[in-house]
């Protein structure tokens, strides 16, 4: 029999990629571990398997696997906790299986077993200064990211999550209704945060409020829409962009889209193929980046930029990477979005 916390990450060799995204979403760790019928360890999975094996064509549907790690390290169960953390160091991994003589899975030993505190440095820039036309009337006198949700403002789920998370410093951009917003939260002290904020005198698109940044940056900024909200964590994409030495990593979410007819093929008029009602699947941006000091040096101050454009002068340089989200992403840019995320931020919810 497993320790109760190691059997909430671990699943049979036959699990689907779904069911791996499942697991890595409610259990709270950050490795799923693939066990035979007999108890041996025949893969492990992070969240980071998951994203680039998507990125590779496999669906949530494929046996997990096709995406597994089969060149894991384990260690044998009953070492000290002192050999176990050079171990772990050594093999530079956050988690490391620990086996019996048999190759059977007993425990698993992990960074969080140090009592280590992670120290995030990181700024991250809550964009919030839209108008919201899409929302109208109801932000004829609230901005969009102060329409509440489940009793609170949007922007406050958003802050609070990344409060959660272990970021400080945060920055909100304001232009629209901004006394909304800086009375509400203030300097973020009440709220367990250090908010200042990037006042925009007009307009400055869903970039430019980034040359507003007046403090030196020397670690990656994470940047988001102030009306997205979603169950992905911030540290793990801030880590899938370390990991990959990207200059600007974008949040990417699949979007399946069915079209009602039966498509035809043809070259040079001949019929050679039909397919019947296809689904295709695209990915569209989420309104989550992790940025590098670098590229926001490089917008003039005070101008008119909007993301794409600071995106399309990366895209020759091949520093822009994808990390697909397969966990809860809203975009609260309508009515009925708002009505979705209500029935999920709602009643059921105790705070």
């Amino acid at each position: 029999m497993l320790p109760e916390e190691l059997s909430r990450c671990t699943l049979p060799e036959t699990a689907s990629v779904r069911d791996i995204a499942e697991s890595l979403n409610s259990s709270g760790m950050r490795i799923v571990l693939l066990l035979s019928a007999e108890g041996s360890l025949r893969g492990t999975v992070t969240d980071g398997d998951v994203r680039r094996g998507l990125l590779r064509g496999y669906s949530l549907d494929d046996v997990g696997t096709k995406i597994a790690n089969t060149q894991f390290r384990t260690a044998l169960s009953g070492q000290t906790k002192s050999e176990l953390t050079k171990a772990l160091e050594v093999a530079g991994v956050s988690y490391l299986p620990l086996v019996d003589d048999r190759g059977v899975l007993v425990d698993l030993f992990s960074i969080d077993n140090l009592g280590r505190e992670a120290l995030l440095p990181n700024t991250v820039v809550v964009m919030a200064g839209g108008r919201g036309m899409r929302l109208q009337p109801l932000t004829s006198t609230t901005p969009k990211p102060m329409l509440p949700v489940g009793g609170k403002p949007m922007l406050q789920h958003i802050l609070e999550g990344i409060r959660d998370e272990g970021f400080v410093s945060v920055l909100i951009s304001t232009n629209y209704l901004a006394e909304k917003i800086t009375d509400y939260f203030g300097d973020g002290s009440h709220f367990g945060l250090d908010i200042s904020y990037l006042r925009e005198e007009s307009p400055l698109g869903t970039a430019g409020a980034l040359s507003l940044i007046e403090s030196e940056l020397t670690d990656p900024v994470v940047v988001l829409n102030g009306d997205v909200m979603m169950s992905a964590k911030l540290t793990d994409i801030l880590a899938y962009h370390v990991e990959h030495e990207a200059k600007i990593t974008m949040g990417v979410k699949g979007l399946d889209t069915q079209i009602p007819f039966g498509v035809v093929t043809m070259e040079g008029g001949i019929v050679v193929a039909m397919e019947e009602k296809p689904t295709y699947r695209n990915y569209v941006n989420a309104g989550i980046y992790v940025i590098d000091p670098e590229v926001i040096r490089e917008i003039e101050t005070a101008s008119r930029v909007n993301m794409p454009d600071l995106i399309e002068r990366q895209l020759s340089r091949r520093t822009v990477i994808a990390y697909p989200l397969h966990e809860m992403w809203m975009d609260l840019g309508h009515p009925e979005d708002l009505h979705k995320a209500e029935k999920l931020y709602g009643p059921r919810r105790s705070e």
